[in-house]
């Protein structure tokens, strides 16, 4: 997800590294779209979790960057007319 928003690929160990990361300014990508980006994976990983743990089922990691991609996608979409969603899919589909 990262390298989709033009950062460098980054492991979050901890959820203090992650906020930290969230909340940096930068140039490469808005703060809305990886706050929209941030619900999306921890929806995604959330729902990838219970789906393993109450179904015995899991899906491969192409899957879930396929749903946590489409989620943004409909979000943006949904938004557009918004000022500050005006120009988002631009940004997110930019590092495709």
């Amino acid at each position: 997800v990262t390298k989709r928003l033009g950062c460098k690929p980054f492991l979050f160990h901890t959820w203090t590294a992650f906020m930290e990361w969230l909340g940096l300014r930068d140039t490469i990508s808005t703060l809305t779209l990886r706050r929209l980006v941030v619900q999306a994976t921890l929806y995604s990983v959330w729902w990838e979790r219970n789906n393993r743990f109450h179904n015995s089922i899991s899906v491969s990691s192409a899957v879930t960057f396929s749903k946590i991609d489409r989620l943004v996608c409909n979000a943006i979409l949904a938004r557009r007319e918004r000022k500050k969603f005006r120009n988002l899919m631009i940004h997110w589909l930019k590092y495709d």
